[in-house]
């Protein structure tokens, strides 16, 4: 199956509630994302499925992906993608899906840092997995093991040329 890991686009310093989950994307990670979509949408790969943590900035990225690719009926929000969670816990999730399945999966630095590098087997990949705001990692693995992921490519907003 193939695994497209995306960090969040940049959001709002803080919140009118106070709270980090509450913080929306900001002009400038609204259009991160744009970029993203468009990219993802050109390319090969096609997204069926979009799960995103509970909150809004994940939200927002996830629908802006959404919308970009029409498939605003499979978005879905999924706690284990929350910061301080094991991102490794949604594995029971994908495994009822099928190898031909495309997901995202949207969520934040650095548990999609550390969930991409277990996917690939290579902790010390971690720290060389930099995600900035709105970067995007593809992975193709099997969904019988959830290990030794390829990696596909990884690009960001600032690697697109609009």
């Amino acid at each position: 199956m193939k695994i497209i890991i995306s960090r969040h686009g940049d959001a709002e310093p803080f919140s009118h509630s106070g709270r980090d989950a509450d913080r929306s994307l900001s002009p400038q990670g609204i259009g991160e994302i744009k970029k993203m979509a468009m990219f993802v949408k050109r390319g090969t790969l096609n997204v069926q499925h979009i799960y995103h943590s509970p909150y809004l900035r994940t939200k927002q990225t996830a629908e802006i992906y959404a919308n970009e690719l029409g498939l605003s009926e499979v978005i879905e929000t999924c706690d284990e993608l929350a910061p301080g969670n094991e991102c490794m816990d949604l594995i029971h999730r994908l495994k009822s899906y099928s190898n031909s399945d495309t997901f995202l999966l949207v969520s934040h630095n650095p548990g999609v840092s550390h969930f991409a590098a277990r996917l690939i087997q290579d902790d010390a990949l971690a720290s060389s997995l930099l995600f900035g705001t709105g970067t995007a990692l593809a992975l193709n693995i099997a969904r019988e093991k959830f290990c030794r992921a390829q990696i596909i490519w990884m690009i960001s907003p600032n690697d697109i040329i609009s």
